[in-house]
């Protein structure tokens, strides 16, 4: 593994690990806030589905929040929330990728247990208490419900991460909508559609599987389109049965969300890909059939994996992303060594000419000329 894209010059470490036996070390004495979070592929609706929970009495960690609208009215205007936890927590979600060699856009090959790899309990033990003065129920930096929804496009991946460390995931939630909703959010990045419909299957097949276990509620965001009032019951029936108690007027406030929010589909991709967006949506029919609706226990019969081509193509992503790390670290590298050998230079040029000045003031003057 590597240290994180912003050292210069990466350390190698051995390719294999002895798993950690130990338990690790809380993070913190207090009581993290209890999470619901919310995974799915860029474009799946995930950001207006957590601001639909959101407006049924959950604190939105980032983005914005439906608050009731003045005058105590049923309807609801959506405020700025406080972005500083989201924000720090995004940041530890990327060191943890960086130290795992990948990104959300290539994400990292894992074996079963790699949370608890000693380097990256030891990266928790740092990052993780770093945050929990903005996430901690006792903050008062994070005022608001004592229950978050808190969507993030890393969450395919560190999900298992959060689950390790941060006791307080109590539900998760996956989003989804077609493959060509991915691509379309993510041609504005600069990824092509290939790459789109293989972050697509990554990322539902990484959250249900790091879901395994937990209450899950599996959204197809485009049947929530065509009736979001029954959706809404739906969700706020499963956050009840987390425990929570819903304020007055909460579903009518999540409807009034998702009817402003929610938009068409894209519903056409590029020619020479249509036939692999069939293939993808079709390999995993089967699983989101399975995980769609409330599950007490999301606990799949059969474990879903990519398909070759999908672990191909990321593997060729990552292999990219590390050899344009490694150029750009070496640059750098020989930037500075460019730099310290200049500063050197003009040290010993300066010290030359001190030395040749000393000398001839010491010489005896010269004899006078008749």
């Amino acid at each position: 593994m590597r240290k994180t894209e912003s050292s210069i010059g990466h350390t190698e470490k051995p390719s294999t690990h002895l798993m950690s036996t130990a338990e690790p070390t809380p993070p913190s004495d207090s009581r993290l806030l209890p999470l619901v979070v919310v995974a799915g592929p860029p474009g799946s609706g995930g950001e207006i589905v957590a601001a639909a929970l959101a407006a049924m009495g959950l604190r939105l960690l980032g983005g914005t929040s439906p608050v009731p609208a003045p005058g105590g009215g049923d309807g609801g205007d959506v405020s700025t929330a406080d972005n500083s936890g989201a924000a720090l927590l995004g940041l530890v979600g990327d060191e943890v990728l960086g130290e795992l060699e990948g990104t959300w856009w290539a994400p990292p090959e894992l074996s079963p247990g790699w949370e608890d790899l000693p380097e990256i309990a030891a990266l928790a033990s740092r990052l993780v208490a770093s945050v929990d003065d903005l996430v901690g129920t006792d903050s008062p930096l994070s005022p608001g419900p004592e229950k978050a929804v808190w969507y993030d496009v890393r969450h395919a991946v560190l999900l298992p991460f959060w689950r390790r460390y941060h006791p307080g995931v109590e539900a998760a939630v996956i989003t989804w909508r077609r493959p060509a909703a991915t691509v379309a959010e993510l041609a504005g990045d600069g990824i092509s559609p290939i790459h789109g419909l293989a972050l697509w299957e990554a990322q539902l097949v990484g959250a249900c599987d790091g879901a395994h276990g937990l209450p899950v509620l599996g959204v197809d965001v485009d049947e929530v389109m065509a009736d979001p009032k029954q959706w809404a019951a739906s969700a706020a029936s499963f956050l009840e049965d987390l425990g929570l108690e819903l304020p007055h007027g909460a579903v009518d406030r999540a409807v009034a969300v998702l009817e402003a929010s929610l938009g068409e589909p894209a519903t056409e991709v590029g020619e020479d890909i249509v036939a692999e967006e069939a293939t993808m949506a079709s390999r995993l029919e089967g699983l989101l059939d399975e995980a769609s609706g409330a599950h007490d226990r999301w606990d799949p019969p059969t474990t879903a994996t990519l398909s070759p081509w999908t672990a191909a193509l990321l593997a060729a992503e990552r292999a990219a992303r590390l050899s344009a790390t490694q150029a750009a670290n070496a640059w750098l590298a020989a930037d500075g060594a460019h730099r310290a050998m200049t500063s050197a230079l003009s040290t010993l040029e300066w010290t030359v000419d001190r030395l040749a000045a000393t000398a001839l003031s010491e010489l005896p003057p010269a004899p006078h000329q008749p």
